[in-house]
């Protein structure tokens, strides 16, 4: 199959595509097909899954597409790479509307003489300062290279030397485990070698020790009583009695910052 009429079957596929023709995608798809979506962890590998998940999806989603450009990228005679760059708005059902500028990466191999979808690769694009190069130096504050809201990093020593990093928005509350300490987080629980006194140290302007044995973000605290808080998840936490008003005091400034 030559380059010109994969490219134009390929900007057919994506165009019936936003208009919810989803078949001539997927009569289009190798039967061991990977698709990779834009989001977290959103892989659907072999042509029966995709169809069924397509199946699945109930929505009342539609689409304009704007400013298609299809370049090939890659041409041997048994594999053919399409990448595609266009701005798609997508309209919900409530009147609201949102735009994305997005990439599609179509990797096509040839099989006595047809050509099928190996891989279809999707991701958005994110808006970029145009003083910067590769790096984001210059992007807002309010992202990441990822889209994300940034938050602050926090390390921490594990064990076999090694260190681990998490976000001040994942760490729940940090607990006392002997010489050690236990960090409660919403992924899951981590056991750092840092003594809680030594996180306090260098992370007190973030968290508030509440208890000799917890560092608790304020973030998670759902409600504070006579010598004890309340996080997020129900559970209940103590505060000693003498510390209760300096705790409270504390807790409340960092709910208002």
């Amino acid at each position: 199959m030559r380059i010109d009429e994969i490219m134009t079957r390929s900007e057919d596929v994506l165009t019936r595509y936003y208009q919810n023709e989803i078949e001539p995608f997927l009569d289009s798809c190798d039967e061991d097909i990977i698709w990779i979506g834009p989001a977290e962890n959103q892989i659907i590998k072999t042509r029966e899954n995709l169809v069924n998940t397509f199946a699945a999806e109930e929505n009342n989603l539609t689409f304009a597409l704007h400013n298609l450009t299809v370049t090939p990228v890659s041409i041997s005679s048994s594999a053919i790479e399409i990448l595609m760059f266009f701005l798609v708005d997508t309209f919900w059902p409530d009147g609201s509307s949102s735009r994305v500028y997005q990439r599609i990466q179509l990797s096509w191999g040839v099989r006595k003489g047809e050509a099928k979808i190996r891989v279809c690769h999707i991701s958005n694009a994110i808006c970029y300062d145009a003083r910067d190069t590769i790096y984001p130096l210059h992007y807002d504050e309010k992202f990441n290279l990822a889209g994300e809201p940034r938050g602050l990093r926090l390390n921490f020593r594990g064990k076999g030397r090694t260190v681990f990093y998490l976000d001040l928005e994942q760490l729940i509350y940090a607990e006392t485990q002997g010489n050690h300490t236990l960090l409660h987080t919403t992924d899951g629980e981590y056991e750092s070698i840092d003594p809680l006194a030594r996180l306090e140290a260098r992370y007190g302007e973030y968290l508030v020790r509440s208890h000799q044995s917890y560092l608790i973000n304020p973030s998670f605290v759902r409600e504070v009583r006579r010598f004890e808080l309340t996080l997020e998840d129900g559970k209940t936490l103590p505060i000693p009695e003498k510390k209760y008003t300096v705790v409270k005091s504390r807790l409340m400034k960092k709910e208002k910052e």
